[in-house]
């Protein structure tokens, strides 16, 4: 585990209970807003900030969220944070539940100095193991 990944769990889990709470000032204050979330589903679609703020407080809503496998990675003056989470989802009147892969990029706003989500992406996964043992072999670390 990264020194890095206990700071963005904790602020990951600030943002998706936010969400789930519908608090918009919340969500406003741990996002860029020039942030992009791009759902992967085909074809995919883009939310800017002020449309993801306004989902949130409608049709978007946020369930439930479990993270499980986790990294914080530092990459210049920015934090990937990569997760495998499981989601309970509405959007309008369509249940949308299961397995996805969240990706975030997390910079430091200017003022104040604090991390802010600057894009996300979240896509639904699906489980392959042969698939998953066949690349896991291509590790060179290993």
């Amino acid at each position: 585990m990264s020194d890095l990944e206990p700071e963005f769990e904790m602020l990951e889990t600030r943002l998706m209970r936010a969400w789930m709470q519908r608090d918009a000032k919340a969500i406003r204050t741990l996002t860029h807003n020039d942030m992009i979330i791009m759902f992967g589903i085909t074809p995919p679609v883009l939310l800017d900030q002020p449309s993801f703020v306004g989902g949130a407080e409608g049709s978007l809503r946020c369930e439930g969220f479990r993270f499980n496998e986790m990294t914080a990675r530092k990459y210049g003056k920015c934090v990937w944070f990569v997760a495998h989470i499981d989601l309970e989802l509405r959007v309008g009147q369509e249940e949308w539940k299961g397995k996805f892969l969240l990706t975030d990029l997390w910079r430091k706003a200017l003022f104040p100095r604090k991390w802010k989500l600057a894009e996300r992406s979240l896509s639904p996964v699906s489980e392959n193991e042969k698939l998953s043992d066949v690349i896991h072999s291509m590790q060179l670390w290993r």
